[in-house]
């Protein structure tokens, strides 16, 4: 197993139950039958801390805020190559609003890791590799199977090992 990590913290931790009523608010499609709404985000949440508990250097707040917003400016269920620039400038506005209370490092992982999460990448930055992954690992529920090569964290792709036998059963 992969050693736990001590979090990055901010200095102001943010309301995540403020933040996912925010992301409601600003949300067009249909939360009943959507496949890029808040279960989803939920999902992701969990599987941000999971990842983000054995990613050393993670930011766990920047990738909780992720997992909440960076699919709450989708326009469609198919191509929106876009939607996670609309959403990491709706983090903007909530950070200039006071509710992210998050550092500039901070705020500027957050937007990189939103804007480019569906560019088909991996990074080294733990905690935007923690992002990704936590959304990829999500990917089942479009019956797609997550792509090992686009794994950014160890312990992400471990899990995916370990799992994909169970998970992926045809």
């Amino acid at each position: 197993m992969l050693a736990s990590n001590t979090n990055t913290k901010t200095t102001s931790s943010p309301n995540l139950s403020i933040i996912l009523a925010e992301a409601k608010k600003v949300f067009v499609l249909n939360s009943s039958w959507t496949q890029h709404g808040p279960t989803h985000w939920l999902q992701v949440e969990k599987n941000a801390v999971m990842l983000g508990e054995h990613t050393p250097g993670c930011d766990m707040e920047v990738a909780r805020l992720f997992a909440l917003l960076h699919d709450c400016k989708r326009q469609n269920e198919g191509s929106d190559p876009e939607h996670g620039a609309r959403a990491a400038k709706f983090a903007q506005e909530l950070h200039d609003r006071g509710v992210l209370g998050l550092n500039p490092g901070q705020l500027a992982t957050l937007k990189y890791a939103m804007t480019h999460h569906n560019g088909g990448q991996v990074s080294d930055d733990p905690t935007i590799g923690v992002c990704w992954d936590a959304d990829r690992l999500d990917l089942p529920r479009v019956g797609t199977r997550p792509d090992m090569a686009l794994m950014s964290t160890p312990y992400a792709r471990e899990w995916l090992r370990l799992h994909s036998a169970k998970t992926f059963r045809g």
